[in-house]
């Protein structure tokens, strides 16, 4: 065998075995148990709850009926139990460690510093407690390592290990994390080769005695030409490893227990409460260090319990001491160094670790009532704060310089402190844990159309206090109002009565449509017609006004608003919808209509049918694309009738454009969801178009599936859950339509309550398809209604499609979204989905573009759709715009996944902390909020606008408000009623500007009348609220 010049001659065979002996365990261990634990600590660090003042878990119970030495007890118990992997693997891995060293000629550098680098490398990858590490550093020690480089490794196990840095930084201020990083790596390379040189030189390296005992003689070391046997490489290895196995545990379990001991009597002994109410103080600081220093708690137990003791309201110093001294060092890493290498050292390095946890927090609490007195002062200075034109007023900050600056008044209110920070920027949680507690509501009749498609969301400021409220569509119980405290939580109002009751609602769109300042609601049922619901200063009228739709209409699925004859009031689009699935071409019940007001609120009297091929409307949308002030419209159908684009003229008159017209390149086919917005900030509007992009092949690597089997497993509310299980089973066997099995009709007495009764209903409606019989849908049930609406309706006779119509007609394209986007708002637009990261190629429904981290860019959300025909739910998607011109799916790092299918979502900012949140309606699930904790780590900063136009619609729908900041950055922003898929956002306006304090400038161009500029500097961090008077 090659000889190798750094190994003692001839011994190279067992240096090579022993060295596998340590590259094993730290396999095994790394791969089996500790990288998978603290990667599960990482992922559930926030939500971990502390069963043992020493441990992550307690096998164990601690109650409060047990005597102080049963707490001791079982609490020394519970943390041998919490260490005993790594301990385990400590002691192993000392004696490997102890095993491999001595036969390496040189084990140490000739430098201090250098040595203590060097155990920063060997410590840093172990991921042990500084409890498991002490025993490592006992074997590197014994072993003929120098003591700082035994000290230094022993350090930086627990304290620089990669996960427990990223949990450091994700649940903790990031100065307080940094301050932890630049300590412990002052203490490991500077303090500790300071400690080893006040040291007697006999007491940095092991002496012979306490150094393994080299099992070879003189003449094993001559060797001879043959060299060792690998078997008696390997019986000798062996041999030493056990002896020093024997040694390590000898030297160290003992002490360990001892440790442990001690640290849970005085873990037991301190009083908790008192602990949270300690005053700031040094003396105080003090105790807090020196507790923190002899604790023996488990690695990532500092970050976590820093963390919730944070939470719990405890002064940010004491915070700080323990973040750095919990973990470093213990009582236990104590006996070991005294044991090892000598008293002063484990006395000054304990000295070392406290000094320095008391310098951080000293440090920190000074700097946290700085940055608290700097936010004090910031708040009181604006507000509520009124801004009136420019010859009106001296306030420096925000000037109104338009002509109509008379008529604006300008107020802000600061946005509220952030929500607090998180493992992703969003956390997500199931919407009752904020009040909205809408019950699941699905049952046989769900898994057909337009049932299986959900129910609108909307969310608006009901009653005119501040906070944005939410609105849900129900099919049971016609409407859920909530509404929001201020602070992100939400009360229901009193259940609506007769006849509201009774409709089955798929639309509820806030929008004030009579101009008395109050957001009515515009209601969608099934077959029962459309309705407003007139707001009376915050209490909605029970009794709803009726908005004549078409004779035949089935249902406006889709519904848009904005002023479109310039009169002041909301005008609406009906996107409607009449069967969808088998069959797939409507008649004229389905043919789309404009509502418009004529200078009173709209009740239907007034309207035109817009022309072209009838179609599934799923999606409709105003918008303003030519940028000429008149509002433009969209429509989105469903299967192979073509999607329009109508040009509006301001007065009411809107055009379709055609394939002629060369604009247009494709839309989508199935289109789910249009939206319009400045996603590259160049001030001209793109398009995108969300479609089922069912392929067969060559499925997105974008999309993320989960098995349905896995449904229902992540629903916390037991009655939903129950529910939810109940579906599934269906589905496991019901086909719907075409696609069912007869055979099963015996299934439906199985089934009790209503859903047997709509179980009968559902496959007589299917065995009438399949056989093509409608003289079988008069066999369902009278009192079974939907269901034989479903079967009447699919019979209904389909409208032929002329030529001319189908010439005129935008061509569509399957298998990607489409985003349009032109340079010129004159000129055609090019499809760039592909090239932008958006063409997804999968399940598309509900679409949201807005800022979700506030860095100036506008991203995209897109949800999953309906579980029904599927048999796998693929994840929502999020796509971060990277200011470069892509989009890049980031929905896992930004905690925006759900494999609960969602057909709609609303966007908004639940607690006024100028941040965006979701709310989502799933599909077989409960409402979903998806709250954003950290926009960019909590610094990013935003401002929002919200309008008041008493000359116009009352929200400024329709509005395009412009922002320049940051030495000449524009951003751009459309107020919108519509969209999406059965969605409808708050009117207002939100502008990310990343780590800009202030804009220069705010332009709005109202839907009527001349625009609006603003002149800043105009602050971060506020909601401005303009108001235009009347001329």
């Amino acid at each position: 065998m090659q000889k190798l010049s750094f190994i003692q001659p001839h011994l190279e065979k067992r240096f090579l075995l022993a060295l596998l002996i340590v590259a094993g365990l730290a396999y095994v261990f790394w791969t089996s148990s500790r990288y998978p634990a603290l990667d599960e600590k990482a992922m559930m660090s926030g939500a971990i709850q502390l069963e043992d003042s020493l441990s992550f878990e307690a096998k164990i119970a601690l109650t409060a009926d047990m005597s102080l030495a049963e707490r001791v007890f079982y609490s020394t118990l519970n943390w041998v139990n919490t260490n005993k992997k790594g301990m385990t693997f400590g002691v192993l891995f000392a004696a490997a460690f102890l095993t491999a060293v001595p036969f390496l000629r040189r084990r140490s550098f000739s430098g201090r510093f250098a040595n203590s680098a060097l155990g920063l490398v060997l410590g840093a990858p172990l991921g042990v407690c500084v409890n498991c590490a002490a025993p490592i550093a006992r074997g590197m020690f014994s072993g003929g390592l120098r003591a700082e480089t035994t000290l230094s490794a022993m350090m930086a196990s627990p304290t620089l290990n990669v996960v427990v840095l990223t949990m450091l930084f994700s649940l903790l201020p990031v100065y307080m994390a940094v301050t932890k990083v630049a300590l412990s790596l002052l203490l490991i390379l500077v303090l500790v080769p300071l400690i080893c040189r006040t040291l007697p030189r006999e007491a940095l390296v092991a002496a012979p005695e306490q150094q393994a005992q080299t099992p070879w003689s003189a003449a094993e070391l001559q060797g001879d030409e043959g060299g060792e046997s690998i078997g008696a490489a390997m019986l000798a290895t062996g041999r030493l490893f056990l002896a020093n196995l024997w040694y390590i545990v000898r030297m160290t379990v003992p002490l360990m227990l001892l440790a442990g001991f001690l640290g849970a009597l005085v873990a037991t002994l301190l009083p908790g409460d008192a602990v949270l109410g300690l005053t700031f103080g040094l003396l105080a600081l003090l105790v807090v260090a020196a507790v923190g220093v002899f604790l023996p708690v488990p690695i990532a137990f500092d970050v976590v319990a820093a963390g919730a003791l944070m939470t719990a309201g405890l002064e940010p110093g004491f915070v700080m001491a323990l973040v750095f001294t919990l973990g470093s060092f213990s009582v236990y890493s104590f006996f070991i160094v005294a044991q090892t290498i000598a008293l002063r050292a484990a006395l000054l390095l304990a000295l070392a670790v406290a000094g320095l946890g008391v310098i951080a927090g000293l440090g920190a609490q000074r700097y946290h009532h700085w940055q608290s007195d700097r936010a004090l002062e910031l708040l009181l200075s604006v507000e509520q704060l009124l801004f009136r034109p420019a010859h009106a007023t001296t306030i420096e900050g925000p000037v109104i310089r338009s002509d109509d600056a008379d008529r604006i008044t300008l107020t802000a209110q600061p946005h509220a402190p952030p929500s607090g920070e998180g493992d992703t920027p969003f956390r997500r949680r199931e919407a009752r844990g904020l009040g909205i507690d809408k019950p699941l509501e699905f049952t046989m009749r769900d898994m057909w159309p337009p049932f299986w498609e959900g129910r609108s969301l909307s969310s608006g400021d009901i009653d005119r206090d501040g906070d944005l409220d939410l609105v849900v569509a129900s099919t049971e119980r016609g409407l859920y109002v909530y509404r929001n405290d201020g602070q992100g939580r939400f009360a229901a109002d009193p259940p609506v009565s007769e006849p509201l009751a009774g409709l089955p609602v798929f639309n509820a769109a806030l929008n004030d449509l009579n101009r008395d300042g109050w957001p009515d609601l515009f209601l969608a049922s099934y077959l029962q017609g459309n309705y407003v619901l007139w707001n009376r200063e915050g209490v909605f009228d029970p009794a709803p006004q009726p908005v004549p739709n078409r004779d035949n209409a089935v249902l406006s699925l889709a519904l848009a608003f904005d002023d479109v004859n310039g009169d002041g009031f909301l005008d609406a689009a009906l996107g409607n919808w009449a069967a969808g699935w088998y069959r797939r071409v409507p008649g004229e019940e389905s043919r789309n209509r404009l509502l418009l007001s004529k200078g009173a609120p709209l009740d239907g009297s007034v309207f035109a049918d817009l022309p072209g091929i009838p179609g599934e409307t799923l999606s409709v949308l105003f918008s303003d694309l030519d940028l000429d002030g008149a509002a433009d419209l969209v429509i989105g159908n469903d299967f192979e009738i073509p999607d329009y684009f109508y040009v509006g003229d301001g007065q009411g008159n809107l055009r379709a454009i055609t394939h002629g017209d060369g604009l247009i390149p494709h839309t989508t086919t199935t289109t789910m969801a249009v939206k319009s917005a400045d996603l590259f900030n160049d001030g001209v509007p793109e398009v995108y178009l969300a479609q089922i992009a069912g392929r067969s092949s060559g499925v997105s690597e974008t999309l993320k599936m989960q098995p349905l089997e896995r449904y229902c497993d992540t629903i916390a509310d037991a009655g939903d859950k129950m529910a939810c299980e109940t579906n599934m089973a269906i589905k496991r066997w019901y086909k719907a339509g075409n696609n069912f099995d007869p055979t099963y009709a015996g299934r439906c007495a199985d089934l009790s309550g209503r859903y047997g009764a709509e179980c009968k209903a559902m496959l007589v409606k299917d065995l009438a398809i399949q056989r093509r019989d409608p003289a079988l849908c008069k066999l369902i049930a009278a009192d079974q209604v939907i269901p034989r609406a479903y079967c009447d309706i699919h019979f209904a006779p389909p409208r032929t499609i002329r030529a001319a119509e189908s010439q005129a007609a935008i061509p569509q394209i399957l298998r990607s979204n489409v985003l349009l986007e032109r340079d010129d708002p004159a000129g055609p637009f090019t499809d760039t989905a592909g090239p932008r990261g958006l063409e997804i190629g999968g399940w598309s429904w509900d679409t949201k573009i807005a800022d979700f981290d506030n860095d100036g860019w506008l991203d995209v959300y897109v949800v999953n759709g309906t579980w029904v025909p599927n048999e796998v739910s693929p994840s929502n998607l999020f796509f971060h715009n990277d200011g470069q011109g892509g989009l890049v799916e980031m929905s896992g790092p930004f905690g925006l996944e759900d494999y609960l299918m969602t057909a709609a979502a609303t966007v908004f900012d639940i607690d006024n902390d100028g941040d965006l949140d979701l709310v989502t309606h799933t599909v077989n699930g409960p409402l979903a909020a998806f709250v954003n904790t950290a926009a960019n780590g909590a610094t990013a900063k935003s401002i929002t606008v919200s309008l008041e136009d008493m000359a116009g619609n009352r929200d400024g729908i329709g509005a395009r408000l412009t922002i320049t900041y940051a030495g000449g950055r524009t951003q751009t922003r459309e107020v919108q009623s519509g969209g999406g898929f059965m969605s409808f956002d708050a009117p207002r306006v939100h502008f990310g500007l990343g780590q800009a304090d202030s804009i220069d400038s705010l332009e709005i161009a109202w839907r009527t009348g001349p625009p609006t500029r603003i002149d800043g500097p105009i602050a971060a961090g506020i909601h401005y609220h303009v108001r235009r008077k009347a001329e």
